[in-house]
This record gives C-alpha cells, structure tokens and sequence, in this order.
C-alpha cells in the first residue's frame, strides 16, 4: 500500500489487533513498545513509506521514536539549531534491536550475590546452606536440558572439596549437553513476523546462532467466508463469522 493511499476497514482493524497485542503483552514495554508501533504503522501503512530498494527506512523510524539530535530554526523559532531527542537515534534503536535477539539467559543470573552453599548434610536433612564463598561459586550444566545455573560451596573444606568434585563431573557432562532452548528475547519478532529478525540479529551480533527450537510457531487463522454451497445439489448457507476464529494447535512450535 503506498503510504498516500487510504487504508482498507481490513488493513486498519489488523493493525488496531496487532497493537491491542503488543500493549496486552508484558514483555513489550519501554522503547521495545515504541519501537514496534512505529514500525508496525510502516508495515501496515507504508508510513513512513519503504526505501527505493523497498527496506524499511529504520534511520527516520529511529528519529521519529527518539528524535533528531537537532531541528532547524524554522521549527523552533529561536536560534539556529537547538539539542532535540537523542544524540544517535540510529545506534539506540539497533541496540535495542540486538538486545532483543532471542536467546538463553540462565534464569538465576541475578542470584549471584546470595548463593548458598549446596553440599548435602550427612547427619541431617538439606543442604549446607551457609553463604558461598565469592571464590566458590561456579555455573553448572544441566546435562539433561542444557540450562545453566549457579552453585556455590562455603568456606568449609570438605564443602569445597564437595563443589571440586560436581564441577569435575559436570565439566564432563557438560560437553555433550544440548543447547537450551531460547527464554529471552523475541518479543519484537513475536508481533512484527513480516520482519526477517534472524537476518538482523545475525548482522548485529556476528555471535550469535538461531535458538534450537527454530523459528517461531505462526498460529494459523481461519476465516469463514459468505456464500452458498452446495451439497448434493441442495444449497447450503455459509455462516459469515464477525470475528475471525483462531486455529488453535496445541503441539509443535515456538510461541
């Protein structure tokens, strides 16, 4: 659609559901919220309208969520230039782009600074659970899932000799670990799909490597359309639904 055409009944109510999305979901917030309204209006509207080689034209996406760093006088009316927005509006919106990047984070990355020793009791129930020394705390592989979490050992030497030994056999089993699925990132993938966000990641972070759960599963819609068929040669109404049923499949698939 050329970004001087009027939009389709159709095109508007898929945009107002796509943003409905993007604010009903937790995750999108902040800049990844700004981010993605603008360039879901540049993909359901052309507007901005695409570069001449059809590429969505991120360097004004990037100043019209953040601003330019200065305007003209004939926009502000004193002076020549004057300090608007941020400085690199381009760098910010690409940063937030490869924060965005799917990938595993360990979910105990913040426990860090409150590890507990974990080395079972002999005599009793349970574990240690003394604080960890900062010099014995090490991020061990589930060999099973491949999730990484942290473990620590206290002061005492038969606790730390305990840690030496798991880390050891771990180090072993790690090796031979799957990849743990992604469990962060992807947000603004899960709303802005017409986008080719692996190509984007992969130019961002030369690192990084597609999740090995693969791309994302697209939930598949049904639409009912209004006619007459026929069965047997006895014509059979349609029903015209007013909102579109959703496909719902239950196995397979990253959501």
């Amino acid at each position: 659609m050329a970004s001087n055409d009027t939009p389709t009944i159709e095109v508007m109510r898929a945009h107002h559901e796509r943003i409905t999305r993007m604010l009903a979901d937790p995750e999108c917030v902040g800049e990844l919220l700004l981010i993605g309204v603008a360039l879901a209006r540049h993909i359901d509207f052309n507007d901005p309208p695409a570069t001449v080689e059809g590429s969505a034209p991120i360097k004004v996406i990037a100043e019209q969520v953040y601003g330019r760093k200065s305007v003209p006088d004939m926009l502000i009316g004193v002076g020549t230039l004057h300090d608007r927005g941020d400085s690199r509006p381009l760098r910010r919106l690409l940063d937030v782009f490869r924060l965005d990047r799917r990938r595993y984070v360990p979910e105990d990355t913040d426990r860090w600074g409150s590890v507990t020793c974990g080395r079972p009791m002999v005599r009793r129930e349970g574990v240690c659970g003394r604080p960890a020394s900062p010099s014995h705390i090490r991020q061990v592989t589930d060999p099973v899932s491949g999730g990484r979490q942290w473990l620590g050992a206290c002061s005492q030497r038969a606790c730390r000799e305990w840690l030496a030994d798991v880390c050891a056999r771990n180090g072993a089993e790690g090796e031979v670990a799957p990849r743990p699925a992604a469990n962060a990132g992807g947000v603004l993938e899960r709303h802005l799909p017409e986008v080719d966000w692996w190509a984007v990641w992969e130019r961002l972070d030369p690192l990084w490597s597609p999740p090995p759960e693969g791309r994302p599963f697209e939930r598949p819609r049904l639409r009912l359309l209004s006619g007459v068929a026929e069965a047997g040669g006895v014509p059979v109404s349609v029903p015209v639904a007013g909102v579109r049923p959703s496909l719902t499949v239950l196995a397979g698939g990253w959501r």
